[in-house]
């Protein structure tokens, strides 16, 4: 059934058309999507292009990266090979100190002929020499088993003679190996 309304226009009950507020919010919504889209699609191209700028700069620094790496390369070798060559430096005996030291522990009256070092065993040293008096030699064992850095201390042999240089006097030839740094002589 139709619905007529003859009163007329101007005493007709105005209500407010409701749809017209859902239209403007719809706009409203509308554009503020789309404002966010404009701004982050404009954020989005700035950010894009300083990417870009930041891979150029990478492709141009590419040279310094591959020196950089290089360098590091060196350094771990250099370092490696300071690491042996300080544990070599560690095993190796300097006979300048070495040759001192057994002169100032060597009794008065005993001479030193040579010192040797074994090839095959790199602690094992032997000294060849000449005393006076067997108590010059027991001396001379006595002071070498004092040092820390000495193992062991074996006398090998002794063997009495005449001196060279005056046939009266009676010398005693003897022999003593050395194991230094303790434990077992490292064999090569």
């Amino acid at each position: 059934m139709i619905n007529i309304n003859l009163i007329p226009l101007e005493r007709r009950k105005k209500g407010f058309p409701v749809y017209k507020i859902y239209i403007l919010g719809i706009y409203v919504i509308l554009a503020i999507t789309l404002l966010l889209w404009a701004y982050n699609l404009v954020v989005f191209k700035y950010t894009e292009s300083k990417l870009k700028d930041v891979q150029e700069n990478i492709v141009s620094m590419h040279l310094w990266q591959e020196r950089y790496e290089l360098n590091q390369l060196q350094n771990a070798d250099l370092q490696k090979r300071g690491l042996i060559i300080s544990n070599l430096s560690k095993s190796r005996m300097l006979w300048s100190n070495y040759l001192a030291e057994l002169g100032n522990i060597t009794p008065y009256g005993c001479w030193l002929v040579s010192v040797n070092q074994e090839t095959n065993k790199a602690n094992i040293i032997s000294i060849e020499g000449n005393a006076l008096r067997m108590e010059q030699i027991l001396t001379f064992v006595n002071n070498l088993q004092k040092d820390p850095r000495i193992a062991s201390v074996s006398l090998v042999k002794t063997q009495s003679s005449k001196s060279a240089v005056n046939a009266n006097i009676n010398v005693i030839k003897f022999k003593i190996n050395i194991n230094r740094n303790g434990g077992q002589p490292n064999a090569k």
